[in-house]
């Protein structure tokens, strides 16, 4: 009987953009250009003789063909990749634990604490990856990301950690300028947005009763690292949340104005790992525990 064997980056080329549907996002997650993703699709479907997307601009989609081998082949895939994970570790390297963290959080809540953890751990060695984006499926090479969102994303378990209560903060030489001395004058002055969490300060104004501004918000960032240095260089008010912007009140380089906070429930920082990881790596669940305890602490 003939068969048929794919190479492996065919078949992770595959199985991502069947995820995404987008050859960029694809790209981004393998480490590739769009244009070696198409080339390793097309040669996939050259070997098994059909076409597996359809193609139409920038829209892209599986025909019926690809939609069926995408069932088929993978959960395989995933499952190599995990015996190669556990190969691996089985050969003494069951104390290295790969994470991916956003690089806020990072610097203002995790680095800060982690020697905690490791004094606890002698025995783990902590390797950090790039931070997942929003739209990143999560990789089989990671044990755990920090991500931040509404904590539901495919394939992995995610515990809520901090970050969904907000509090609007400014510079000090902010308010020479803008005097903010009630929820409504914070309401009139300048906002800074992140781009993922724009409907926050619809949230807020709700809870505070104050009608919706109807003019377009204020300039738009993709970090909160970068909101924060703009609203510390005056540029606006920014709702972050709290523990972000606790170390720079406490410096006096922001001000929380007004005591405005607001709950977000759909916005946080969640600690995200496949459930079959937690069940094999004692270092992770080493690590959730810490982290776990250490948001308990606040």
């Amino acid at each position: 009987m003939r068969h048929c064997y794919p190479n492996v980056a065919e078949l992770l080329a595959f199985t991502s953009a069947a995820r995404h549907l987008n050859f960029s996002r694809t790209a981004r997650e393998l480490g590739l250009t769009p244009s070696a993703v198409s080339r390793q699709i097309a040669a996939l479907e050259t070997l098994v003789g059909t076409p597996l997307f359809v193609r139409e601009g920038r829209n892209l989609t599986l025909t019926d063909a690809g939609r069926r081998y995408h069932e088929r082949v993978a959960e395989p895939l995933r499952e190599i990749g995990n015996a190669s994970l556990e190969l691996m570790t089985s050969r003494g390297e069951s104390d290295l634990l790969t994470i991916a963290s956003v690089p806020t959080f990072t610097t203002k809540w995790l680095i800060p604490r982690l020697p905690d953890f490791l004094a606890r751990t002698p025995g783990v060695t902590l390797s950090f990856s790039r931070h997942l984006s929003h739209g990143d499926a999560f990789p089989f090479t990671l044990d755990a990301a920090v991500r931040y969102g509404d904590g539901t994303w495919e394939g992995v378990v995610s515990d809520y950690v901090d970050g969904r209560w907000f509090v609007p903060v400014c510079a000090p030489a902010f308010l020479a300028r803008y005097p903010l001395n009630h929820v409504a004058d914070i309401a009139r002055a300048p906002r800074l947005v992140h781009s993922q969490a724009e409907e926050v300060w619809g949230t807020w104004e709700a809870r505070y009763g104050v009608a919706p501004r109807a003019q377009r918000p204020g300039p738009r960032f993709e970090q909160y690292s970068v909101l924060l240095q703009a609203a510390e260089a005056s540029m606006g008010v920014g709702l972050v949340p709290a523990f972000l912007a606790r170390e720079a009140v406490a410096a006096g380089r922001l001000a929380e104005p007004v005591d405005a906070g607001v709950d977000v429930p759909l916005h946080g920082h969640y600690l995200c790992y496949p459930r079959e990881r937690l069940q094999r790596r004692t270092a992770l669940q080493q690590f959730r525990e810490w982290m776990l305890a250490q948001a308990v602490q606040g």
